[in-house]
């Protein structure tokens, strides 16, 4: 008797049926994990901004920032540069003392479904070293009231929170140290319900 050197149609439905369990178990984390990296995208996207305006204003040898505006309910940011030498102030951008150096760029537009904000659900913890909580819909640039970042002529910086969302669940902040004027991007560990760099 000669053996079989093929497959029956029962075996190639078998190993069709695994492979297609395999697809559908693995498709949710995929989409999960594409996700996240969005969110994180957009996060590192904007601490490479700050980290630009830094160096922007030490060249300058004047300070320069970004201003978050919330625009027809939706965040954007803009460069700014001091116009009289007494630093950044929403006051003086609009009486045009210190000028635009550019138009309101939305974060969505850089990083598709990537927006400045918190998702639904919660609440979350804040970032480190933060201590309150979070919920959708609270203040997602944390700079103070004026939700202004500004940058010294000799490096300096304010300090601050910028938190950035997919709308869905993934949640990622930037944190600004004005004394060392360190930068660090965390992301939030939902299953976890906590923070990791």
């Amino acid at each position: 008797m000669r053996a079989s050197k093929g497959f029956t149609l029962a075996e190639l439905l078998v190993v069709l049926a695994v492979i297609g369990i395999a697809v559908a178990v693995g498709l949710p984390s995929a989409a999960a994990i594409r996700e996240s990296g969005r969110a994180e995208a957009g996060a590192r996207l904007l601490a490479a901004r700050l980290s630009d305006q830094r160096w922007k204003s030490v060249a300058a040898h004047g300070t320069r920032g970004l201003q978050f505006r919330r625009l027809a309910g939706r965040w954007s940011f803009r460069e700014v540069a001091d116009g009289n030498g007494n630093g950044l102030r929403t006051a003086e951008i609009t009486r045009g003392v210190d000028r635009p150096l550019g138009p309101d760029v939305r974060l969505e537009s850089l990083v598709e479904h990537v927006t400045i904000g918190i998702p639904p659900g919660g609440p979350y913890p804040e970032a480190p070293p933060g201590t309150q909580l979070l919920s959708a819909g609270d203040d997602p640039v944390r700079f103070g009231a004026s939700d202004l970042v500004s940058f010294g002529p000799y490096g300096t910086t304010s300090s601050g929170t910028l938190y950035v969302t997919d709308g869905r669940g993934g949640l990622c902040a930037v944190v600004l140290f004005g004394p060392s004027s360190r930068l660090r991007v965390w992301r939030y560990l939902p299953g976890e319900g906590r923070w990791t760099l």
